[in-house]
């Protein structure tokens, strides 16, 4: 290689190393929580284990002074209804949601990621936990969401698959 070849080498790597230090990082904040905000008709199918389908409503807003999403769902044909609070946690740059149950039961959802070319949020269990999930919602645009949930137990078997889809409602 000629001297001149290494200086250009060089000179590419330095300023590749430049260019990656000076871009500011791209950080989600809270304000991607907006997109939940509102009233929606949701159509649910669970997969695994027992195969069926459900329609109810929820309603998400801002409370704690503009720090959390609030969402309630209606009765669901089960009974049941849920409350699920959702933030922005600046240490995990994610979004930790936790879903109550009037059935008793709950479920913590660690950080999400913000993947904003693909408008989705996406939700992985942290390693070494007894049980393994992934959950994502995608945002096409501002009247829907598609998500998907899947829950395996610690042997990989599967507890729950299930998929939806949000549409604002208009009332």
């Amino acid at each position: 290689m000629s001297m001149q070849t290494y200086r250009f080498r060089l000179f590419i790597a330095a300023m590749a190393v430049h260019l990656c230090l000076a871009a500011p990082l791209v950080r989600a904040d809270i304000s991607v929580l907006e997109r939940f905000i509102g009233h929606w008709d949701i159509h649910a199918e669970i997969l695994r284990p027992e195969p069926s389908k459900t329609s109810y409503s929820e309603t998400y807003e801002w409370v704690l002074d503009g720090k959390f999403v609030r969402g309630k769902t209606a009765r669901k044909a089960d009974g049941n209804q849920d409350i699920i609070f959702g933030t922005y946690d600046k240490q995990t740059d994610g979004f930790p949601f936790w879903i109550f149950s009037s059935s008793g039961s709950y479920l913590y959802l660690a950080p999400a990621i913000w993947h904003p070319r693909e408008l989705t949020m996406e939700w992985k269990n942290p390693s070494g936990w007894d049980v393994n999930y992934h959950s994502s919602c995608h945002f096409p645009d501002r009247d829907n969401r598609s998500c998907g949930l899947i829950m395996k137990d610690w042997k990989g078997k599967v507890m729950l698959e299930m998929k939806w889809r949000a549409v604002r409602r208009t009332d």
